[in-house]
């Protein structure tokens, strides 16, 4: 489809009206619970994601995660897409609640998947990785701690991943700094093992070191070839550059991956200085239209991209197409889980990697028997004109 085509469609895309907005939140369940971070305690084994969709009177629809209330949703009925969204740029100031929603939409009007309509210049096979390797230990002693860490890793590869992401920083609350430290690289020594050599493992501390356990703790992993350190302690630009230059130093290979929590204003400068390399601030909290300017501007001081996810399910679906869209991705997160209602055919993980389908816009749906079930029970609701 030429690029004359499309902006031809753009017109009656623009024109078209939302005519309902519905909204339900689906349920899903990991396969065992997940323990502690750094700083918070157990997450449990349960996940909720707010979906909205959007309808419009033309017979149109587009789905995502949003937290738009019922009284915001009121506002939006009647209203042209073109308030809403205009490509390039995507999402308006009067859409932002809706930015993943109204991607998705924009796409199946369209009929195009969210990455060809996003630039299709990255590749449709994303690799993703395993999130869900938390504190899980505080009560095992060494040799238990290892067979249960590798057990983890067995779970996640017989559910098709291969690259693991593992919490450290038990000593900034969970333990005393030494043993937190030491158990840290034990785990991740056992992860490491588990996964194989040819396995991406990252640590992610949740800003729970300082800038000495950080470098301490690199070293004792340095057998383990760590792909990234995520949030080793606060940003900052002295200890960031600092963490970089010791990196350097010690030969290791280890990038640095930040801005999940509270980044502060002086983030990019950090990006663009090198002494962050990934940038991750979450997906669905700063949406898509946001992070497609950022990729951009990261691109153009050789920033990467990975999105922080946790917590989410169906994130995965535009995420990927994200990925697939742009030149500088990096791993996508995700962990296994089961969400009851959830439709996602044509859909593979396939070698590690999340394989993007050719069906318009994000390519995930849900059974209309579930919203409907959900609207019975008073746990989804629907606004129309007539509401």
């Amino acid at each position: 489809m030429t690029t004359t085509v499309v902006e031809e469609q753009l017109k009656d895309v623009y024109a078209e009206r939302i005519d309902a907005v519905e909204r339900l939140v689906l349920r899903g369940r990991r396969p065992r619970s997940i323990g502690h971070n750094a700083r918070i305690g157990e997450h449990g084994p349960r996940l909720t994601d707010p979906v909205v969709r959007l309808r419009t009177a033309g017979g149109g629809w587009g789905i995502g995660w949003s937290k738009l209330t019922q009284e915001d949703a009121q506002e939006l009925i009647g209203r042209p897409i073109g308030d809403l969204f205009r490509m390039p740029n995507g999402s308006t100031t009067a859409g932002s609640q809706i930015d993943l929603p109204l991607w998705d939409l924009v796409a199946r009007l369209l009929g195009l998947p969210l990455f060809r309509l996003l630039g299709a210049r990255g590749s449709r096979h994303v690799p993703v990785y395993d999130a869900s390797i938390y504190i899980d230990d505080l009560e095992l002693d060494d040799a238990h701690a290892r067979e249960l860490f590798t057990e983890e890793v067995r779970s996640g590869q017989a559910h098709g991943y291969h690259h693991f992401k593992v919490k450290v920083g038990r000593g900034a609350r969970w333990m005393a700094p030494t043993a937190g430290l030491d158990r840290d690289a034990l785990v991740v020594a056992a992860v490491r093992d588990a996964a194989g050599k040819r396995a991406r493992v990252m640590i992610d501390a949740n800003m729970g070191n300082t800038f000495n356990s950080a470098c301490d703790l690199l070293l004792k992993c340095a057998d383990a070839d760590i792909y990234w350190f995520e949030e080793p302690f606060a940003e900052d630009a002295p200890l960031n550059q600092a963490l970089k230059e010791f990196i350097e130093e010690n030969g290791l290979r280890t990038l640095v991956a930040d801005g999940e929590f509270a980044p502060p204003p002086y983030f990019f400068d950090l990006i663009e200085q090198g002494w962050i390399d990934i940038a991750q601030q979450d997906f669905h909290t700063y949406g898509l239209t946001w992070w497609r300017d950022m990729a951009a501007r990261l691109e153009a001081c050789a920033g990467r991209c990975a999105p922080h996810t946790w917590g989410s399910y169906i994130d995965r679906y535009p995420h990927a197409h994200f990925a697939a869209s742009i030149a500088n991705y990096e791993l996508l997160e995700a962990a296994p889980a089961e969400v009851p209602g959830l439709i996602d055919d044509g859909w593979a993980l396939v070698d590690g990697c999340l394989i993007v389908p050719e069906t318009p816009g994000c390519g995930f749906d849900v059974d209309a028997k579930i919203f409907e079930q959900a609207l019975l029970t008073g746990e989804a609701w629907r606004v129309t004109a007539e509401t």
